[in-house]
């Protein structure tokens, strides 16, 4: 299948919020191609409670690194799925963290930087890691 055509499944997937076609379809455009246009919708799944690949999304959106993204990843380091209570690590939240160091706007470091502040001894260390290898990490980030 075409790009074209998994970009439009994924949008559908979306509208219908059907789980299943939205994960086949990010898996099958990561695979492929995923471009810039589909950054904002992206940032808006990763805080919906629909599905249950949030950290797919937020890989997705470290991969694109668009600025537009800094807020939903944000919250969605804070939010709370129910199917992933089980995770004591907060895997979503590192990931999130990961994606903002990519991101590398001031926006994002801002964000790592309250990050870092919060309540959340476990998200607060994934970010002050992030923010301590700012320097280090910057070959990872695209050039806007």
């Amino acid at each position: 299948m075409d790009s074209g055509t998994l970009r439009l499944q994924l949008l559908r997937a979306v509208e219908l919020r059907d789980a299943a076609l939205f994960e086949s379809s990010l898996a099958a455009l990561c695979k492929a191609d995923l471009t810039d246009d589909l950054a904002d919708t992206l940032g808006e799944v990763l805080t919906q409670s629909w599905h249950t690949v949030h950290e797919d999304v937020a890989r997705a959106l470290q991969t694109l690194q668009h600025p537009s993204s800094v807020e939903s990843l944000f919250a969605a380091a804070h939010a709370q799925q129910p199917y992933l209570e089980y995770d004591e690590c907060f895997g979503l939240a590192r990931r999130c963290t990961w994606a903002l160091a990519d991101i590398g706007t001031p926006e994002a470091r801002q964000r790592l930087i309250d990050l870092a502040a919060g309540d959340n001894a476990i998200i607060a260390g994934y970010a002050q890691k992030r923010l301590d290898h700012w320097d280090i990490d910057g070959h990872r980030r695209k050039r806007r």
